[in-house]
């Protein structure tokens, strides 16, 4: 007697074929986890420090076939720490690091860098406020690779507020103060987004 098996692949279990990876993001900005399932399913679960998250204004989840994604979005300092994803009894665990923003204070007819360093090379665009920012005499605006940098020079009063460097949806800002009349050369350290 003969016996014949068939491996039906439907019984087979669900894994993750690609884990979640550790993430570093910038206070106020956007982190997205992202991880694949060896196979489409319903749905996912995703906890941070094994509390069950659900949709709100703060976190956001897709699910697309076997891709699964959480974005976590207005970053603070709160945010930092364990995340997992559960599907069944498999599950995978990133950690999340969130920087503080650093804030610069810089003397009237000084110069100011501000750094901002992402996970991978990809365009970005400045922003004072809600206005983008353009190259000029005062402002000058370079990348190279993963590394861009925004230096302004002779501030003056009005270069005072909020920069934001954004790329994609993610984005981060720091403020900078313009005192009196003093020469001063600021040194913004790399933010990573």
């Amino acid at each position: 007697m003969k016996y014949l098996f068939v491996l039906c692949p439907s019984a087979l279990p669900v894994r993750f074929k690609k884990e979640l990876k550790n993430e570093e993001a910038t206070e106020s900005g956007t982190a997205t986890l992202h991880c694949e399932l060896t196979k489409a399913v319903d749905s996912v679960e995703w906890m941070k420090d094994q509390k069950v998250l659900k949709p709100s204004g703060k976190y956001r989840m897709r699910q697309e076939g076997r891709f699964a994604e959480l974005i976590i979005q207005d970053l603070d300092l709160a945010d930092a720490g364990d995340y997992t994803c559960v599907c069944g009894n498999q599950k995978t665990t990133a950690a999340l690091t969130v920087n503080e923003l650093n804030n610069e204070e810089v003397s009237e007819g000084g110069t100011v860098t501000l750094h901002c360093k992402l996970s991978k090379p990809a365009p970005v665009e400045w922003k004072k406020g809600q206005k983008a920012l353009r190259p000029s005499e005062k402002c000058k605006i370079s990348q190279e690779g993963p590394f861009a940098e925004l230096l302004i020079h002779d501030l003056d009063l009005t270069d005072a507020g909020d920069y934001t460097c954004v790329c994609g949806e993610q984005q981060t800002t720091a403020t900078l103060t313009v005192n009196g009349k003093k020469k001063h050369t600021a040194y913004v350290p790399y933010k990573t987004i």
